[in-house]
């Protein structure tokens, strides 16, 4: 077991499942040097901003515009709402929170209907200002709030870049609240930006402590001596060498319900930077128990071509302990006086020793709590292993290439091109 800060990590079956090496300590330790280059040349700003608080000052100046919404509407796709959604999903607030982030017209009418047009207000972000589905959306709404249109304008805040686009033309005809949109940090790694943190300050969640934690894991990455020894700068040494020996999918089994939305920004944050120049592993989100019914099967008894990840608390959580007496007799020796916290506990244990059992590769973390710090050093170590890893693939963590066709045969097919 390795530890860092409130995070326990441990790995069982990895090197007997290399039948080959392609990937050595040496290979690591050069990885870290030119992450340490990259650092200290300004090049990676998704991870040297949990440095820079000068960004809160920014997002304190612009939460006035909300102070009577009791409804948000943030409207945008993939890293431009993933961050704030998992942020959002595990604590909770006064104010609730409404992601628009697919251009199903039903979802977004159906939301429409059940909220209160005075005291709402709209989040639009887009890095480029051109993502055609957020501009879909927002013209949408726009549309929709026609009779409030004055009130709406006044709720509305903008983040995209500083530069010539669709959305910033909007927000420059309207004349709509303006926050710039760092060029220098992609959707998938902005949640430590004002993309990620804006959204879920309305709600008072304590943002700085979430900078805190990553930050904490950083420095603790910046003076390592062997990043052999630091779980995050390990683990992608494993992923590398699994891929290499034709371990292909990338499962993160969640037992804890609050962090289902962190399953599903991992799987943006690990299938658009590593899946490149026919390299990558697929990223899998199972929650625990419920796939334990209907995915482990296959885990378990399928294609040993998988890497498993498991999350969950160090220690049950508390919760009522259930009286299974009914008319005097003990109808449940296994739960009498037991609580749900106790159960999930137990399956969480039994999964992983069944794993375990089954000789396939696996990581499991537990944590000693779950509150804002314990989430940004969580985040920060899955920065970090995704950069490492795609480092000692030797590809681009940053850019997604591959996608671009797609959006260009969209607006031909949405124009009735051949």
């Amino acid at each position: 077991m390795i530890s860092i800060e409130d995070i326990n990590f441990s790995f069982s079956n990895i090197s007997k499942n290399l039948k080959k090496r392609h990937y050595d300590e040496e290979d690591l330790i050069n990885v870290h040097r030119k992450f340490l280059k990259d650092f200290h040349s300004d090049e990676l700003d998704c991870i040297s901003i949990v440095k820079d608080r000068s960004k809160i000052k920014a997002i304190d100046s612009k939460l006035s515009i909300f102070c009577d919404c009791k409804d948000i509407i943030i409207v945008g796709t993939g890293g431009s709402t993933l961050g704030s959604k998992m942020i959002d999903s595990i604590f909770s607030g006064k104010k609730k929170i409404h992601y628009v982030e697919n251009v199903d017209p039903s979802s977004i009418e159906k939301l429409l209907t059940t909220l209160n047009h005075e005291v709402t207000g709209l989040i639009v972000i887009s890095k480029s200002g051109e993502t055609i589905e957020t501009l879909s959306q927002f013209f949408l709404l726009l549309n929709h709030f026609k009779k409030e249109n004055k009130l709406i304008r006044q709720r509305t805040l903008v983040i995209t870049e500083k530069k010539k686009s669709t959305l910033k033309l909007i927000q420059e005809k309207l004349n709509l609240e303006f926050v710039e949109h760092d060029k220098n940090i992609g959707g998938r790694y902005s949640v430590f930006s004002i993309v990620g943190l804006f959204p879920v300050k309305l709600n008072d969640i304590k943002i700085e402590n979430i900078l805190n934690g990553g930050e904490k894991v950083l420095n603790k990455l910046l003076k390592l001596d062997n990043p052999n020894d630091f779980p995050p700068t390990k683990s992608s040494l494993i992923h590398a060498q699994l891929l290499k020996n034709n371990f292909n999918m990338n499962v993160l089994f969640t037992y804890l319900d609050s962090l289902q939305n962190f399953s599903l920004w991992f799987r943006q944050l690990w299938a658009e930077s590593i899946g490149k120049n026919g390299h990558g592993s697929t990223p899998i989100n199972a929650v625990g128990t419920v796939d334990q019914h209907s995915q482990l099967q296959l885990y378990l008894d399928g294609p040993k071509d998988k890497f498993f990840t498991i999350i969950g608390m160090e220690k049950p959580l508390k919760s009522n302990k259930l009286n299974c007496h009914i008319n005097k007799i003990n109808l449940s020796e296994s739960l009498h006086k037991k609580t749900l916290g106790d159960l999930l506990f137990a399956e969480m244990k039994a999964t992983y020793q069944t794993i375990k059992n089954k000789n396939i590769p696996l990581r499991l973390i537990k944590l000693n709590k779950i509150d804002e710090e314990t989430l940004g050093s969580l985040i920060m170590c899955f920065f970090i292993e995704t950069i490492y890893t795609c480092y000692l693939l030797k590809i681009n963590p940053f850019d997604q290439p591959a996608v671009e066709e797609g959006k260009k045969l969209a607006i031909k097919f949405l124009n009735n091109e051949n």
